[in-house]
């Protein structure tokens, strides 16, 4: 007589089988990509404003520190003659007379402004002396660090009634001014947004 036995008591002998790990489905992985691109255009604009805002800062930053290092090798050398600082729009330079080259002491101190590490363009230079005469590119600075203008003989150089320098990188630009009374340069902090103007944010746009 056989023995019946019931396999529910010695249990199921055969290995249990591994699920192989499925992949993203099709929808799954539109999903993200159309998350990544939604990310990607919301913080693309962004990150280049950002990039913009740095450039122009650094170079008016610099060109501000190199106007107030001529005033005050100026007033230290406390000579008759003029110290003079020169702006070529054209070619998005700039350059101090009498001043060597860290680099190249053989050569005058001149600064190309699209190659530097926060490449910018440098959009213009005026400087309007007391009669109102506009020099597009030489501002010199005197003994008593104050700044002056003027294209000799036809314009005499006089004390400056105002001094500025535009550099802009894409949408963003800054101002370089030089004070009329002291003489000197100082970065123009750009106005603030109105309110009205102010793009909403991603989480303001979504609620």
């Amino acid at each position: 007589m056989k023995a019946v036995v019931d396999a529910r008591l010695i249990g199921d002998c055969r290995r249990p089988t591994r699920r192989l790990p499925q992949g993203f489905t099709f929808v799954e992985i539109v999903i993200v990509v159309l998350v990544l691109g939604i990310l990607a255009a919301t913080g693309a604009p962004r990150y280049y404003r950002a990039q913009s805002r740095f450039r122009v800062e650094a170079a008016a930053r610099r060109i501000a520190a190199d106007l107030n290092h001529v005033r005050r090798r100026a007033y230290a050398a406390n000579k008759t003659a003029k110290e003079w600082v020169s702006f070529d729009a054209a070619a998005d330079t700039y350059g101090l007379y009498y001043d060597p080259d860290p680099d190249r002491p053989a050569d005058e101190y001149r600064v190309d402004l699209k190659e530097t590490a926060y490449p910018v363009d440098l959009i213009s230079a005026a400087f309007t002396n007391q009669y109102g005469f506009t020099h597009s590119t030489t501002v010199q600075i005197d003994r008593f660090g104050r700044a002056h203008s003027g294209w000799p003989p036809f314009f005499p150089v006089t004390p400056l009634a105002s001094g500025q320098i535009v550099v802009q990188a894409r949408n963003e630009q800054r101002t370089v001014v030089i004070s009329p009374i002291t003489g000197k340069a100082s970065v123009q902090c750009p106005p603030l947004p109105h309110p009205a103007d102010r793009r909403p944010s991603l989480g303001e746009a979504i609620r």
